[in-house]
């Protein structure tokens, strides 16, 4: 009986094989009837009857898996032996250290030879020498424990170093964890070991091994995504990681790429954006203009059952969810404001219950972090950081001072819980996060500040650069509704930092150490209409950035609206 039941089974299944050829494209029919045919030649489900009875107990990891997709009638019964041991070595790739190690040392060789090649270039970073006292101090005091006196760009930039550390461990294939020891250690190396002159700069080490998480995880997720894509253009992209592209290409010859993923591609949001945008440029932040936006956005779900009818309950210890944008306003040639963010939640739960009727929620919670970056073109010299700090004599700046507004931030791990309900075509999305947050962030009052007092004596970074070191609470929130084409959402996201005080690197020059503090709130509405049977959507929005700050009694805030109309294509 039980026989008899396996051939009806067969039957079906080639029918149902043979039946689905009809729904294809009349341009594939023909390939795919011959790939069907060959599949029913050589599909067999005999050998099931035989290994389902286990009297002995044998242990599962030496049990064969009985399956065949082969068309080769020569094998016996149609079966292909696979032990289980077999089938996960296969699946799940060994990490690759040497090789890992030595992409990293090779870059910190080069990047180490340069730098010190180049280093009367940063005289003004000299404060320590290779004496047994200086480095004694350095390595076991916290006297060298420093934020350091840099220009913005090349603070912030060190989170993109971290970047690269990251990724040369991960597209070797090794975890997210074993990944952050290259992050955090290459960090480490670089401000002891490279920099063994200067002080051991807080923040470098911050965006360097925190930020580089952030950015590596999700530059890695995005770039197996479009590893893994049957879109052209998401195939062209996946270039956008090279590591990951040289790294699979070296692994070639293995039975299954280590990057494959079997990805829910309902589950994604990934795209490329273009369009109008109507809001202020840096040469005149009164007035709104037309502007050029141009982004490319990707927020992944790596479990391929999110969305699908079912019930889970997990845990996860990997990377589950993961996004990465990119963000560009152009005004004509120039390129007008810069956005990055990088978000990433590698620990946590996964509960869903979706019926057949697609009715139910997909809930996930867990410990998340991530990376943000908003820079505004500079307008003067000092604000694009091409003044030295080493001599505070010839410091004749203008009065009063015209920085723009920047800000990078590192937000360390904290709550994040995502919810979806599901009701036939509607579906309602809820998210919440929030962070301790680590910033860099311009100090929006100090133009109006100089413009009736001194700021010779303050912070390093604020007198030069315009920004300063501050930490705080990071919330953000979204609200998503979707019927079918349509999709109306709102986000709300707020930040505020108070200045860390009496750790500058030039602490004794400072003579009016006083807290800073600023924040920034950046809400908005968005609506979005796919248009059927394309990878396009309309899309529009209307946002605001409304920034404050304080120095000393003089509080200032200001309001940036902005629209946005254009198309998404998605990859």
């Amino acid at each position: 009986m039980f026989q008899g039941c396996l051939k009806r089974i067969s039957c079906l299944l080639a029918v149902w094989l043979c039946l689905s050829i009809q729904a294809l494209p009349a341009s594939h029919k023909k390939n795919n009837q011959k790939t069907v045919e060959k599949f029913v030649a050589g599909f067999s489900l005999s050998a099931a009857a035989r290994s389902t009875p286990n009297p002995d107990n044998i242990e599962l990891e030496s049990r064969p898996v009985l399956f065949s997709l082969s068309g080769d009638n020569n094998q016996q019964q149609g079966d292909v032996l696979l032990p289980v041991s077999e089938f996960d070595r296969l699946r799940n790739h060994q990490p690759r250290w040497g090789r890992a190690g030595l992409e990293l040392a090779m870059l910190m060789s080069y990047s180490q030879a340069r730098y010190w090649i180049r280093y009367s270039r940063f005289i003004e970073d000299w404060q320590y020498r290779l004496t047994w006292a200086d480095q004694k101090r350095r390595f076991f005091t916290t006297e060298a424990l420093r934020f350091d006196s840099n220009a913005f760009y090349l603070n912030w930039t060190h989170a993109m170093a971290g970047m690269l550390y990251y990724e040369f461990a991960r597209s070797n294939n090794l975890s997210w964890l074993q990944s952050l020891v290259f992050s955090f250690g290459g960090s480490l190396y670089w401000e002891y070991i490279v920099e063994w002159r200067e002080v051991i700069s807080i923040n470098d080490n911050i965006m360097t091994a925190v930020g580089g998480f952030s950015l590596g995880e999700t530059w890695f997720q995005m770039g197996r995504y479009f590893h893994n894509s049957n879109n052209p253009v998401g195939r062209l992209l996946s270039w956008l990681n090279p590591f990951l592209k040289a790294n699979g290409w070296l692994d070639r010859k293995k039975p299954l790429s280590a990057y494959h993923h079997n990805y829910n591609r309902a589950a994604q949001d990934v795209y490329l954006f273009l369009g109008y945008r109507n809001s202020p440029v840096s040469a005149s932040p009164a007035e709104s203009t037309g502007n050029l936006a141009v982004s490319l956005h990707s927020r992944i779900i790596t479990d391929s059952s999110y969305g699908l009818p079912g019930r889970v309950d997990e845990k996860f210890s990997s990377p589950f969810y993961s996004q990465m944008d990119f963000d560009f306003m152009f005004h004509g040639t120039t390129r007008e404001e810069l956005g990055v963010t990088a978000r990433v939640v590698p620990v946590g739960r996964f509960v869903q219950n979706i019926s057949w009727d697609r009715k139910g929620f997909s809930l996930y919670y867990g410990l998340g972090s991530a990376f943000f970056l908003y820079l505004k073109r500079p307008v003067t010299d000092y604000d694009a950081g091409k003044i030295p700090v080493d001599r505070p004599e010839d410091f004749h700046f203008e009065l009063p001072r015209d920085f723009r507004d920047k800000l990078a931030a590192v937000h360390f791990l904290g709550p994040v819980a995502d919810v979806t309900w599901y009701s036939g075509p509607w579906k309602l999305r809820l998210r919440a996060e929030a962070y301790p947050s680590f910033g860099m962030i311009n100090s929006l009052p100090l133009n109006s500040y100089s413009a009736s007092n001194d700021i010779q004596g303050m912070k390093t970074t604020v007198k030069f650069y315009g920004y300063h070191y501050g930490f705080g609470p990071d919330l953000e929130s979204l609200a998503e509704i979707t019927y079918g084409n349509l999709r109306v959402s709102g986000f709300y996201n707020y930040v505020y930092y108070r200045s860390i005080q009496g750790r500058d690197r030039f602490q004794s020059w400072l003579t009016d150490d006083s807290p800073l503090r600023d924040s920034r709130k950046h809400y908005g509405l968005r609506l979005e209409i796919r248009i059927p049977r394309t990878l396009f959507s309309i899309t529009g929005s209307m946002e605001g950035v409304r920034r404050w700050g304080r120095v000393h009694e003089l509080e200032e805030t200001s309001l940036e609206k902005r629209y946005y109309l254009g198309l998404k294509y998605r990859l």
